[in-house]
């Protein structure tokens, strides 16, 4: 991801002169401009003259997120019940914190909340502690029993009933 400032904008009405824009490579002669450091938002594809590179940006990443163990103290819903435990992130700069299930911590999240009195944080969440569930159910194979491995059925009634094959035509 390449940033650059415009110094020729031509006739587009997109581009500003003097202004810093995401690039990305498209093609050999041109880059596709975004206002945002993402390559499915740009706006457009314009040539490599129309920029002066300013800055190779470094790709963002995403700061390591503290994880907490918690306790449902007042559900906030009723999918949650009280005392379950879950994983809780810390409030990002929005105010909201994640909840992830116990056992799915690195899952997507289950739940966003902004209020902080729906769980009680027991303990720093350590990934060692997570319990790994695979979602793929286990295929087990059965064996096929026959008549004679299935158990005798003692004071079933019995019916003498003579079948004959349904014909269609």
């Amino acid at each position: 991801m390449l940033q650059g400032k415009c110094i020729n904008a031509n006739a587009s009405t997109n581009l500003k002169v003097g202004e810093i824009y995401y690039l990305f490579p498209h093609g050999g002669l041109a880059y596709e401009v975004s206002r945002f450091p993402h390559v499915g938002s740009h706006f457009g594809a314009y040539q490599k003259s129309q920029f002066e590179l300013v800055v190779a940006a470094k790709p963002l990443s995403t700061p390591a997120v503290n994880k907490y163990l918690a306790r449902v103290v007042k559900p906030p819903s009723h999918f949650y019940r009280v005392s379950e435990e879950y994983v809780i992130t810390e409030p990002s700069e929005n105010g909201y914190y994640s909840v992830f299930f116990k056992h799915r911590p690195d899952g997507p999240p289950i739940g966003a909340y902004k209020n902080a009195a729906y769980f009680e944080r027991v303990e720093p969440f350590r990934a060692s502690e997570a319990v790994v569930v695979n979602d793929i159910p286990e295929i087990v194979q059965k064996t096929a029993e026959t008549v004679d491995d299935m158990p005798a059925m003692v004071n079933a009634p019995i019916k003498n009933q003579k079948y004959e094959q349904l014909t269609l035509f």
